[in-house]
């Protein structure tokens, strides 16, 4: 029986959840599925979730229920239906009225698709979805296997190594390259971060023979503010063994 499945309205309740189904009187045994749809016909897309989630929660509330079982009886009686307004005379008087109801049907279960976790779904639906994921992945598959040709061709086979224990003063080599200006008064380089500067050096050198953790160098990168000078790594003197200067 289906009374199980959706909560009822108690006769003669003047302050029903406007999720309960039936009237004043109650609601009529054998006719639950009924005031179920007539629900979904006013309802908006946007409060489907928690007409769904209401109901569902009742019927769980029972014991010894599954969300599978309440899907597959939510999903037939609305796919069956909808085959019922399909059948009727496309010439009666309520014609619009079913090709209304339909609608409203049919982005029901647009709503409920995604739900399906258990493939109850019609066999030709659930294919034709497959099919659709199948496209969407081969199409991203494409697009990141092209950028990953693209990225191919700024990897090195040997990276330049840094010497001995001079990571401090390759990096000040570089914070000054980004601190040079042209003769016009302009800076050399130009960037709204840091980040390119540490990143490069973490990407295309190594240190000692092995991978130079893109956070020990950003340590070096970290713009200090005045409450914050215990923040970051300082270049010592002693490490700073070139300068750059420009050419007269």
């Amino acid at each position: 029986m289906s009374a199980m499945y959706f909560k009822a309205r108690k006769a003669f309740d003047f302050n029903p959840h406007p999720f309960d189904l039936g009237n004043i009187l109650g609601l009529k045994m054998g006719y639950e599925d009924n005031h179920f749809l007539l629900k979904v016909y006013d309802l908006e897309e946007k409060i489907f979730q928690d007409y769904y989630q209401y109901h569902l929660e009742y019927y769980l509330s029972g014991g010894n229920r599954s969300e599978k079982d309440f899907f597959s009886h939510v999903w037939h009686i609305v796919s069956d239906r909808i085959d019922y307004f399909k059948g009727q005379d496309p010439f009666s008087s309520k014609h619009s009225l079913h090709i209304s109801n339909i609608r409203k049907l049919n982005e029901f279960l647009d709503f409920l698709a995604p739900l399906d976790k258990w493939n109850i779904r019609p066999d030709d639906m659930l294919i034709k979805e497959k099919d659709e994921e199948i496209c969407r992945l081969r199409a991203e598959l494409e697009a990141l296997q092209k950028k990953l040709d693209d990225l191919e061709k700024y990897e090195v086979s040997v990276k330049p190594m840094v010497q001995d224990d001079h990571l401090a003063t390759f990096i000040d080599l570089i914070q000054q390259l980004k601190n040079l200006t042209l003769p016009n008064g302009r800076k050399l380089l130009v960037s709204d971060y840091e980040s390119p500067y540490y990143k490069m050096v973490s990407k295309y050198f190594v240190y000692n023979g092995k991978d130079i953790p893109v956070n020990t160098v950003r340590n070096y990168f970290v713009q200090k503010a005045p409450k914050d000078s215990m923040k970051g790594v300082k270049i010592p003197e002693d490490k700073k063994l070139f300068q750059i200067v420009p050419k007269k």
